[in-house]
């Protein structure tokens, strides 16, 4: 018993200065689940990028390559409100001498980044061959979700809690003690100044791959087969000699 409240003692001492403790003794624990789900709808992100030494022409080429990837998104039945369309950036480029001090103007930078909500699955390989054949697209990137995602994460987090419980009467069991009720639990992290640590992660990997027909070595466009997702839980429990 000495030893065990010496460990309290010990970890409360430790950890006061970062953050303000219960003051009775407690254990906290952390539970994880996690899940494979097939994906049926992405989001995709990507920019339009120009550059030219007179403002007026890298502006007119941002302007035509915006309108043939709108054209390409209402031709893959991607409607207006699926699209968001950021505010245009724009910067000067100069030259630079040996010290790095800016000299004249060499041209102009100009930049408007775009998400789209891809909802139908279907249409995604044809339309990323279709942004790579663009002039100016540059850092295309997607996300792929579940539309599912509130009901996975729902049984998720109470199988990560249930997992949580069990390892705190693990732990409480080994030490001699007994779990006498719940303190505190989250699962978004907004505990202020309690532990740095003590929140909910979440994370998507993406499991396997498949294929558009017909495509070139060159030019595969892939789709997950799965992506799993996963939630952590961390509880703090009461405990009592």
């Amino acid at each position: 018993m000495k030893f065990y409240l010496g460990i309290i003692f010990a970890l409360c001492t430790f950890c006061a200065e970062a953050s303000v403790l219960p003051d009775f003794p407690f254990v906290a624990v952390t539970g994880q689940s996690s899940k494979q789900v097939a994906p049926d709808s992405a989001k995709l992100s990507f920019r339009i990028s120009t550059f030219h030494q007179s403002s007026e022409v890298a502006n007119a080429q941002l302007t035509q390559s915006a309108n043939k990837v709108l054209a390409l998104l209402k031709a893959n039945s991607i409607a207006d409100k699926q699209i968001t369309a950021f505010e245009l950036d724009k910067s000067e480029k100069r030259k630079r001498d040996d010290n790095y001090n800016e000299l004249e103007i060499l041209g102009y930078d100009l930049n408007r980044r775009f998400e789209v909500e891809i909802s139908d699955l279907t249409k995604y390989p044809a339309l990323m061959q279709q942004l790579y054949a663009t002039d100016y697209v540059h850092d295309l990137n997607t996300s792929f979700d579940t539309s599912t995602r509130d009901e996975v994460e729902t049984a998720l987090i109470g199988a990560a809690a249930a997992q949580a419980k069990k390892k705190a009467e693990q732990m409480a069991e080994g030490l001699g003690v007994k779990i006498h009720s719940v303190f505190a639990f989250n699962d978004n992290g907004s505990f202020d100044r309690f532990f740095a640590t003590f929140g909910t992660g979440e994370s998507v990997m993406v499991s396997g791959a498949m294929m558009s027909d017909g495509e070139t070595a060159q030019q595969r466009v892939f789709i997950p087969q799965s992506i799993e997702i996963s939630k952590t839980v961390n509880v703090i429990y009461k405990i009592t000699p």
